[in-house]
């Protein structure tokens, strides 16, 4: 009686096969619409009861994108770098996507688009790397987009030999990303956009030069200080609200100032190096706050998410007032290449300005993105594992039920009587023949003969049946007149082609879902 056949696909590839299609298109694209779904624009707050309320201004703000290219990770083989850039584009088109969908009525970049675009490099490089750029956060063309430039923009301080920024710097900014500094208007509020690596550099050949703040705007009246400045000058108090500053490098605080909760690591400490300065010194943060005062502050650069709230003295009334709280919001990183394990982005709702004080017209939230570095250590890799260990011992167990069947014994086991009817089922020669010379046994092989339900059995052990048995088990297995592929094979083969099931899928649904986001 023939043995039905097993299917081609068994039911515990198909399971493990659906398990990584439903893996890949949760954790490759639906946890980036579910993280941005439930970080909704922080209207609520602006709503007051007993009033109408025009519906706010979603202005959404991007910090530390930081577009990598060949030069990031100099110490990475060509390959390894090549790789890391597809994975760290693929997160952020795919974060990019999802977080539009919140449909930002503007949208600011706080500086540091490209990881090097303030290196020495021809134009034509540098052309790419910007449409690089503008690739990966492409919106529709009547979206406003404001920038402010970074130290990895523009440079800040001196080059090394090594590592030499361009000439052409500030020129390329200019031409690709507009102004260092900006005073714009988003729903009715005045908006500061500065340069912040420049009012570093500014800051120090000022202190160097011994002059004030006034002296020096006035001796440079193009540059960042004398913008601050002419801007606090100018500056009508009757206005009621107080402007927004966005500024790339974030102010100074007291050392081991805490920044709240949602922190990853330590906190924000002064510190400077080749082409960074951790925060701005006191004098000029000093400077930016009473020119300035702003009624918030967001800044970027650290990668990480920190909240400060600076303590502005009031000078100029006539009578005694409490300092001004002015809070700084240094925004995460939007990449997951920057040394943090979550990135993310703020949203900010304004609403028109008010003749009262009391009414709110300015509400943020920070929101968090998909850590893409724990899916891929704490659910690809394990999945992986799983999946290799379940098909392998599926498959030794497979083989080993197989070699024990009566079909498998039958040809290891030789009748020496002529009416077996076991015989007929297999097409084995007879001992005799195997000891003729037309079928030689190279090797050791030992035979013997016992008496085994009522049949003699002859039974021999050779070197070569050794191997030829060990071939069965792992490669080719099955009978002769099996015609089962899948049955016949041994436990390698049958993996191999197990895994070659399962993958097949899911690897066509990671490169749709790739191209798709591309």
């Amino acid at each position: 009686m023939a043995r039905p056949k097993s299917s081609l696909v068994p039911r515990l590839v198909n399971f493990l096969r659906l398990v990584w299609l439903f893996t890949i298109a949760w954790y490759e694209l639906g946890t980036f619409y579910h993280h941005t779904s439930s970080c909704p624009w922080p209207d609520e707050p602006l709503s007051h009861s007993g009033t109408t309320v025009a519906r706010p201004t979603h202005v959404l703000l991007v910090a530390d994108p930081q577009i990598l290219d060949h030069r990031s990770y100099p110490d990475r083989p060509p390959w390894l770098m090549r790789l890391s850039q597809f994975i760290v584009d693929l997160n952020l088109r795919k974060s990019w996507r999802a977080t539009l969908r919140r449909r930002p009525d503007a949208v600011v970049f706080l500086g540091d688009m490209m990881d090097n675009g303030r290196l020495d490099m021809p134009d034509e490089e540098y052309n790419r790397y910007v449409r690089r750029f503008r690739s990966i956060v492409a919106a529709d063309d009547r979206l406003p987009k404001y920038y402010i430039p970074g130290n990895h923009d523009v440079g800040l301080g001196s080059s090394s030999p090594t590592y030499r920024f361009s000439e052409h710097a500030l020129e390329r900014y200019l031409s690709n990303f507009g102004p260092l500094n900006q005073r714009i208007s988003i729903s009715n509020h005045t908006v500061l956009l500065i340069d912040a690596p420049g009012l570093v550099d500014e800051d120090r050949e000022r202190a160097l030069a011994g002059m004030s703040f006034t002296q020096w705007s006035e001796a440079h009246p193009d540059r960042t200080i004398a913008f601050v400045r002419s801007f606090g000058q100018n500056a009508d108090p009757s206005e009621g609200e107080r402007p927004i500053l966005f500024t790339h490098v974030p102010l100074f605080r007291p050392e081991g100032t805490p920044c709240g909760p949602l922190r990853e690591r330590g906190t924000l400490r002064q510190g400077r190096g080749l082409g960074y300065q951790n925060l701005l010194s006191e004098q000029a943060s000093q400077f930016l706050l009473q020119s300035i005062k702003p009624a918030i502050i967001f800044s970027g650069d650290d990668h990480d998410y920190c909240e400060y709230v600076h303590s502005l003295p009031v000078t100029d009334t006539k009578r005694p007032s409490p300092p001004l709280s002015i809070p700084e919001l240094t925004v995460k990183s939007f990449s997951m290449a920057m040394g943090i394990r979550r990135p993310g982005y703020q949203l900010l709702s304004l609403t028109l300005p008010s003749a009262s004080p009391e009414i709110q017209t300015l509400a943020q939230t920070p929101c968090l993105l998909p850590d893409q570095l724990g899916i891929f250590l704490s659910v690809y890799i394990p999945l992986v594992v799983l999946t290799l260990v379940v098909l392998l011992v599926s498959n030794i167990r497979r083989s080993c039920l197989r070699h024990s069947s009566p079909s498998s014994r039958s040809a290891q086991w030789t009748s020496l009587d002529p009416n077996d009817p076991e015989e007929t089922d297999y097409d084995l020669p007879p001992p005799s023949a195997w000891r003729s010379k037309e079928f030689p046994r190279p090797g050791w092989s030992r035979t013997c003969t016992v008496d085994l339900w009522g049949h003699h059995r002859q039974f021999t052990i050779s070197s070569a049946g050794f191997l030829v048995g060990l071939a069965s088990f792992f490669w080719t297995g099955g009978s002769a007149q099996d015609d089962d592929a899948r049955r016949r094979a041994g436990v390698a083969k049958g993996f191999l082609l197990d895994v070659r099931d399962v993958a097949w899928a899911p690897v066509l649904l990671f490169i749709a879902i790739a191209w798709w986001v591309w």
